[in-house]
C-alpha cells in the first residue's frame, strides 16, 4: 500500500488568538509533533504540511484542495490518503496504524457525545445515536482526490462528507479517545500538557 498524508496547519487561529499550529510545546511546534509521528508510517516525500509546505486555503476544504494539488504534481500512484490536524498533536502510533490498515474507502475516528444535544427549535436528540467526528481520517486516494478536485466542495467542515456527497459513501467509524483533543482555546493547553504526561508524549 502506498500512502500519502496531509497535515492541516493552515488555520488563522481566530478563536485561539494566534496560529496555534506554530505554538511550541515541549520544544516543538504543534504541527511538528504530528509530522514526526506520521513520518514513521509514510515516506517524508509523501507528507504535505498545508500551511508550511504549501499555502493554506480560506477554508478547511481549500486547504485540503491545496494539499491534494501539491500531491498530484508528484505524479505518484497512491492507494491511501490520511488527513491529520496540527491541532491534534496527541495522536498515537497505534491509532495511525489502525486507520491506515482500515480498508474502507472512507474512515474516521469518532468520539461519543457526553452532553445533551438539543436543536435550536427545542427538539431534543438522543445522544446515544450521535457521535462527534474527529481526525485522523483516511480515504481511498483516487476516489477522494477525484471528488475534492471536482471543484464542487469548497467549504466542508469534515472531509468524510465529500465522499458521502459525491458517492453516497458513509464513513466507517473507529472509536477515538481523549488524546484526540483538538486545541481550540487557550484553556485547552492545560489539558494538552496533562494528557502529554499521561500518554508519555
Amino acid at each position: 500500500m502506498k500512502a500519502a498524508a496531509l497535515i492541516l496547519a493552515g488555520g488563522k487561529g481566530t478563536r485561539f488568538g494566534m496560529q496555534k499550529q506554530f505554538l511550541e510545546i515541549k520544544g516543538k511546534q504543534l504541527w511538528m509533533h504530528v509530522r514526526d509521528k506520521i513520518a514513521r508510517f509514510v515516506d517524508e516525500d509523501d507528507i504535505v504540511v498545508v500551511g508550511v509546505d504549501v499555502e493554506g486555503g480560506l477554508t478547511r476544504s481549500g486547504s485540503v484542495i491545496n494539499g491534494l494539488k501539491y500531491l498530484e504534481k508528484k505524479g505518484k500512484d497512491y492507494d491511501r490518503l490520511i488527513i491529520l490536524e496540527a491541532a491534534r498533536p496527541l495522536i498515537t502510533d497505534e491509532q495511525i496504524g489502525r486507520i491506515l490498515a482500515d480498508e474502507n474507502p472512507s474512515c474516521t475516528f469518532a468520539l461519543p457525545l457526553t452532553s445533551t444535544v438539543v436543536k435550536r427549535d427545542g427538539t431534543y436528540l438522543d445522544r446515544d445515536e450521535l457521535c462527534k467526528l474527529s481526525t485522523p481520517a483516511a480515504f481511498d486516494y483516487t476516489l477522494f482526490a477525484r471528488a475534492y478536485l471536482s471543484g464542487k466542495y469548497l467549504d466542508l467542515t469534515d472531509d468524510t462528507r465529500v465522499m458521502y456527497e459525491h458517492y453516497g459513501i458513509k464513513p466507517h467509524f473507529l472509536e477515538g479517545a481523549e488524546n484526540l483533543l483538538k486545541v481550540t482555546y487557550h484553556s485547552d493547553l492545560a489539558i494538552l500538557e496533562m494528557l502529554m504526561e499521561k500518554y508519555e508524549l
